[in-house]
């Protein structure tokens, strides 16, 4: 296993290419995305099955080595604080197969 740092971003989906690129700008090499997420928080309850991206939340899961990460949480952190959301920053062990 391998030491790295999990980075969960839930975000608007309208903000999803702005996401990508940034995580494509630190040189990240993977993330997992999850379409459709459901929730609530600080701007009310989000379904995962509206119409169209306004009203719906993306989950990006991101693994990646600790020096990787401070300078992209610093580069998501103008964006959550324009469009809302939260992104999480966690220690974990990679099962390399």
């Amino acid at each position: 296993m391998r030491d790295v740092k999990r980075i969960e971003i839930v975000i608007e989906a309208t903000q999803e290419s702005t996401i990508r690129q940034l995580i494509d700008d630190a040189g990240i090499d993977g993330f997992t995305l999850i379409h459709a997420g459901a929730g609530r928080g600080q701007r009310g309850e989000r379904s995962g099955d509206g119409l169209s991206d306004t009203f719906q939340n993306v989950v990006f899961v991101i693994a990646t080595p600790e020096e990787q990460v401070m300078d992209f949480v610093e580069a998501v952190r103008p964006v959550l604080k324009r469009t809302g959301g939260i992104c999480l920053v966690s220690d974990a062990r990679w099962l390399k197969h």
